[in-house]
């Protein structure tokens, strides 16, 4: 089997429940790749929100990274996975998120070549079904009962945790927050904070040693994402645990991370680390270390869910923890798919959630089918397909 054209197709998904919020939200800018056989077999993948300032990839930048790699991949046997994700590593710096979105296309093809699951060729179903933890966010407008009720509603839909977004605001507001979160769900919900880098490390200290009374089972990424050495510090200094995102980015990051006792947790997302065969390495690095490891996505929709969820599904060390593969929920404004079916997505078939877990798709590949005419609508203005090879 050979690999013999990559089209690239930029589009809009609209996001019904913007940063956690009821009503109409935003539309993110995505990729959506189809990697074509000359079986006919064709692999796709997407790369969710391409958040320029997260993982340095834009749209262009992607479409970029094909067109450059068209040596590399054009005429390539897509079950060379390994093989081929080391040379696109090698090929060009830092571009994760282009990477990930070429080794999703890859396992889907592997996968339907082979009818079987994509998490049957990733070491088999050792997580049946993955227990979710939910994240609000912390705009402009929202006040502690907004963040309350939308806590309470998803304890009540089955998530064992909640995560809150914080160092957006004052931090009177986020600790005003966390206290109505408490009052509304209490501590059976395990309750997390991501500050995204906001604080500096002093900020960082005040803010968490105040924090502590809500018994806060981790703290992401409380500064900016260079200052491992101050993770360290704050993590000697306070009595919530530090989680590591930004920061732990390359292979190379999460051992410096482990050499300097820097983290308690670590948080990965496929598109951040390039994809399922870099996190799989990624993650047996965290493993050696005995860290947890918490998994996000990019406000992708069910092919970017489905995705996660085959290697979610197929490592045990990620069934630990609640995990945050929450992108076709995020930009369908649900909270699950089955009572509300999702019918209006990328994909025809998004993976199931219910009860506060997703269950990974059963078909072959990553067991989704597109939606050509929900893809129709979504591409974005302006911005034409770029088809590579013959």
């Amino acid at each position: 089997m050979k690999i013999t054209k990559i089209e690239c197709i930029p589009f809009l998904v609209p996001s019904r429940r913007a940063g956690g919020a009821p009503g109409p939200g935003l539309r993110y800018e995505s990729l959506l790749l189809k990697m074509h056989t000359d079986e006919g077999i064709v692999g796709i993948g997407e790369t969710g929100e391409t958040p320029l300032w997260y993982t340095g990839d834009s749209v262009e930048s992607v479409i970029g990274f094909v067109r450059q790699t068209e040596k590399i991949l054009i005429g390539a046997d897509p079950f060379e996975r390994e093989r081929l994700v080391a040379q696109l590593d090698r090929a060009a710096k830092y571009s994760n998120q282009a990477l990930a979105v070429v080794d999703c296309a890859l396992h889907d093809i592997v996968g339907k070549k082979l009818g079987v699951p994509a998490y049957q060729i990733l070491g088999g179903l050792s997580n049946p079904k993955i227990p979710l933890g939910w994240v609000i966010g912390s705009g402009p407008h929202s006040t502690p009962e907004d963040a309350a009720l939308r806590a309470a509603e998803a304890a009540a839909e089955g998530f064992r945790s909640i995560k809150l977004k914080v160092s957006r605001r004052p931090v009177e507001h986020d600790i005003a927050t966390i206290r109505a979160i408490r009052d509304a769900v209490g501590y059976d919900v395990r309750l997390g904070i991501d500050a995204n880098g906001g604080w500096d490390y002093f900020e960082a200290l005040s803010a968490l040693r105040r924090m502590e009374k809500y018994d806060i089972f981790m703290c992401e990424q409380p500064t900016p994402w260079r200052e491992i050495d101050n993770l360290a510090r704050l993590r000697q200094k306070v009595g919530i645990p530090i989680c590591a995102d930004e920061s732990a980015t390359e292979l190379s990051h999460v051992l410096q991370i482990i050499q300097r006792d820097a983290a308690d947790i670590l948080f990965i997302k496929l598109a951040k680390a390039g994809g399922i065969i870099q996190a799989q390495k990624w993650v047996a690095i965290a493993k050696a270390a005995g860290l947890p490891v918490m998994c996000g996505c990019m406000a992708g929709t069910g092919l970017e869910s489905a995705w996660q969820a085959h290697f979610l599904a197929a490592d045990e060390w990620m069934g630990r923890i609640e995990q945050e593969n929450l992108g076709v929920l995020i930009v369908n404004g649900r909270l699950e798919t089955v009572k509300t079916p999702v019918t209006d997505d990328l994909v025809k078939n998004v993976p199931r959630v219910e009860d506060g877990c997703m269950y990974p798709p059963d078909g072959p590949g990553l067991g989704v089918e597109l939606n050509e005419d929900v893809l129709a609508g979504f591409m974005t203005t302006g911005k034409a397909p770029v088809t590579v090879g013959a």
